[in-house]
């Protein structure tokens, strides 16, 4: 079942969702491959700026900073189906949104997912003598 209508909801804080949609399906005969994507977008304080003479009255500069995270089971039997997904969410409840909860957190996902921010910084390319 493929929807793009959310599942369910947890409000963070303020204006930030936790929206969960179901990307479950059959996985084969009677069980199910039940799938959750959790995803919260999340607008950066400082990025937005007055457009003067603009209709809309606001212009984005940077794109919001979007956690996506996938939850999933396996083999889950049709009479289960409800009860896992209310499970994935709770737990998701119970140990993700306490980090999501954080001020400064979308500042610190952004940060660490920068281009160049895994890369090594070597004085000499590698393989050079």
């Amino acid at each position: 079942m493929t929807t793009s209508a959310p599942y369910s909801e947890l409000i963070i804080s303020g204006n930030n969702i936790v929206r969960f949609y179901d990307h479950s399906g059959i996985y084969f005969g009677d069980y199910h491959h039940v799938r959750l994507e959790a995803r919260c977008d999340f607008e950066l304080p400082g990025y937005r700026k007055a457009k003067p003479g603009s209709l809309a009255g606001e212009e984005t500069l940077h794109p919001p900073a979007i956690y996506i995270r996938t939850l999933e089971r396996m083999a889950v039997p049709s009479a289960s189906v409800e009860d896992v997904k209310s499970a994935l969410i709770e737990d998701f409840r119970k140990n993700t949104l306490p980090y999501l909860s954080s001020p400064d957190f979308p500042l610190r996902m952004m940060s660490r997912n920068l281009p160049g921010r895994n890369s090594v910084n070597r004085k000499h390319p590698a393989g050079s003598r």
